[in-house]
This record gives C-alpha cells, structure tokens and sequence, in this order.
C-alpha cells in the first residue's frame, strides 16, 4: 500500500529549560530522507492537512495534544484482535487521492484515532534522533556488555538492572528505536519506508494493507526494489551505479554517513560543573558517556572512532509514569532503551512521545513509584539524588545537556 503518511519533524533548536519553566524556542525543521513531513505546530495549524488533496482523513484529537502531530500512532490493544500489538497503524491513507488516477475505487479507511485516543488505547512516538547512527552501530556487542558489566555493583546499589534487546535471527543487541526493537540502520530504514510510508521494499515486501483497489496497476510489489531493468528507459539500469540501489538502501547509506551531534567545544562553566554533577549523583550509570566504535571495519570514518552517545544502548523499566504497553521483542511495556543523549541541546520535544519540551520535566518523568501493574522505575534512586541537588546543581545538570 503506498499510504500518504506524516510524521513529527524533527525540530532543531534551543531547547530551553530553566528550574522557572521553558523559555523561547526557536525551530528549525529537519527534513531528511525524502519523506513527507509535518512542520507546523497544532497551534498554528491553519487547516486539517489530512484533507488536503482530496485525502478523506482527518487529524483530529491528534492536534490537540501540544506537539505536532506524531508518528504513526499505536494503537493498544488492537481495536479487532484486542492484542497489544506494538506496531504503528496508518496514521493518513491515499482514499480519495486527487492526484493518482489510478486508484479511484481506494475504500481504505483510516483507523478512528479520536474513538481510540478517548478509550486511551493510542501510545505515541516522535521520531528518534537520525545522526550518528552508523557510529552506533559500529560498536561491538563486546564493547556494550565490557560498559555494562562494569558498572554491575554500582547498579545494584541504585536499584538499576537493565538488560539488551538481543535480536531473534543471531542474539546479538538490537540498539535502534525507542525499545531498541531494530537490529540495523538497514532495517530500521526498510521498515520504515513500509511501516510509515506505505511502501514496500525488499527487507519488507509485504504490505501491511493489501486492498487491490488501492494498489493500482502502476504500483508492482514490492514497491521498491534493486533496479535490474536491461535499460535505462525507466531510470532502472542494473548497470548505471546512479540507478541501481533501491531507495531503502540509499536512506540507509545516508543514515549510516551523517555523523554525529558534536557538543559545545567551549562549555560554560555552569555546563561544566554541571557534567561533573550528572556523573556525581548517577545519570551516566545508564547514559554511559562513551564508547568506541570496532577497531576494524571497511570504511575508515567508522572506524575504532569514540562515540559520544551518553547511552548503554541498553533496556530499562522506567514504571507507570512512561509506560506504554508496548511489547517488542525482550522490551517489556515499561521498558525503554536509554535515549542516546548526544545532541539534546538542539531538541526541542523529548521523551519516547514528545510529551513535554522542558528538559526538567523530561528528567521527572523518569521517575514513578510501583503500583498494581509496574515496578517502581529503575531511575528513583538517580531521580530522588537530583532533586536533593541545590538549585545552581540542578540548574548546571541542565546546562551540561544543553551543550549537548
């Protein structure tokens, strides 16, 4: 199915966050790899974009939540099978196109967001930082558990665990997404192309809705694929270098190649105690501040590189207050990658939902006590240290992540 869909755009910018509440923020929208893209705030929405063009959808209630509007929501428990089924669900669809002839009998319909958004059934994502990835996942496994194991005692004496999310083809660590659910830039580029843009490919050849009305003849499965054509009438030589990767592998090219976030080179000195504090009361047991990347690999920028991510890469139970009920591979529904933090500086939503632009806030979050159906989160201990800090501690915590 090729489904017109939109996603939350990444917006670069001052991410400001005082102890007094959020200050200005300037916006910057990121548009990468080719997708279509929502840069306007629900505030300033001047119209339903879901109807633009003839598309018979709406926005609705997903407007109305202070963040643009998100990635493809989940929907929790299926509204059919009752499943949690952890996957996103169409958020826009191609019904009632006024520029594609081809599919004029297309009854797809869009799931009814609002019904699901009032039964409090959605989970919400925002898109996870895009740079630096290939650094990421140059890092050997080795290198992620020799981080891990060695902060083992000081761990315990915060009340953190924390596991990976080992793949189910080869049981090496998943590293990509909010849950960690993605083996790859490679995998997480194909599912993406199919999950959020409707466009089938050769990692994901099957679409996820398979109405033949909203096919059209012009649309041969899998969408996108290596170019073997004998000719280059069609831009699909298999000879011409130009034409022959499809365009999941030239987004996972892309990904691979952006660097990294790099962090202010000249830190305040608020920032620079502010890292000393992050350290002190425990932030980096989970957000380890570097790794290194193999000390072989074929492309020399990728190679035995420091990675900077302030991440562990690693899955933790962060309670009720985050929970999603989301489950993806080892990741339970109150478990989350720690959120690489490299580049938080130039944010402006954060948490896994884009729930709040204020980075105090997004450090509270992490807490949250047991109840009936979740553990305390394993970040109290950190949490309850950071609130005890001083108000020029806690103010320089947030200064270091601004420079981020």
């Amino acid at each position: 199915m090729r489904s017109i869909l939109l996603s939350t755009v990444r917006l670069a910018g001052a991410a400001r966050s005082n102890l007094a509440g959020s200050g200005t923020r300037r916006q910057r929208s990121l548009a990468a790899l080719g997708l279509t893209l929502l840069a306007a705030a629900p505030a300033l929405a001047q119209r339903d974009p879901g109807v633009r063009g003839g598309y018979q959808n709406t926005a609705g209630a997903l407007q109305q939540r202070g963040i643009p509007i998100p990635h493809p929501p989940v929907i929790s428990p299926h509204p059919t099978t009752g499943a949690t089924d952890g996957g996103v669900h169409q958020l826009w669809v191609v019904r009632g196109a006024q520029n594609d002839n081809t599919i004029p009998n297309c009854v797809l319909l869009q799931p009814d967001f609002d019904a699901e958004f009032a039964r409090g059934n959605l989970s919400f994502r925002i898109p996870s930082p895009m740079l630096g990835l290939g650094l990421i996942e140059s890092i050997q496994d080795r290198e992620i558990m020799a981080h891990f194991n060695a902060t083992a005692r000081h761990r315990a004496a915060l009340g953190i665990a924390g596991h990976p999310n080992r793949s189910g083809n080869d049981g090496t660590i998943n590293r990509f997404g909010w849950k960690a659910q993605n083996k790859s830039i490679a995998m997480f580029a194909g599912e993406a192309y199919n999950v959020e843009m409707g466009i089938t490919n050769e990692l994901f050849p099957t679409a996820t809705e398979e109405d033949p009305s909203c096919q059209g003849p012009q649309k041969p499965q899998p969408n996108d694929v290596t170019r073997t054509d004998a000719s280059d009438k069609d831009n699909k030589a298999f000879r011409n270098p130009l034409h022959i990767l499809a365009d999941w592998m030239q987004f996972q090219l892309l990904l691979r190649f952006t660097d990294a976030p790099r962090a202010d080179p000249s830190p305040t000195a608020s920032a620079t105690f502010g890292r000393q504090v992050f350290n002190e009361v425990g932030c980096a047991t989970c957000h380890t501040p570097r790794m290194r990347t193999a000390p072989v690999m074929n492309s020399a920028v990728l190679q035995d590189r420091p990675v900077d991510l302030y991440s562990d890469l690693m899955l933790h139970r962060m309670g009720g207050n985050l929970a999603d009920d989301i489950v993806q591979g080892d990741a339970g529904p109150d478990e989350f990658r720690t959120a690489p933090l490299w580049g938080a500086g130039h944010r402006l939503f954060f948490l896994h939902d884009g729930r709040t632009s204020d980075l105090l806030e997004a450090i509270k979050a992490h807490a949250a006590p047991a109840n009936g159906s979740y553990v305390a989160s394993e970040a109290n201990t950190v949490i309850d240290r950071f609130h005890r800090l001083a108000v020029p501690a806690q103010q320089a915590v947030l200064d270091f992540l601004r420079s981020l």
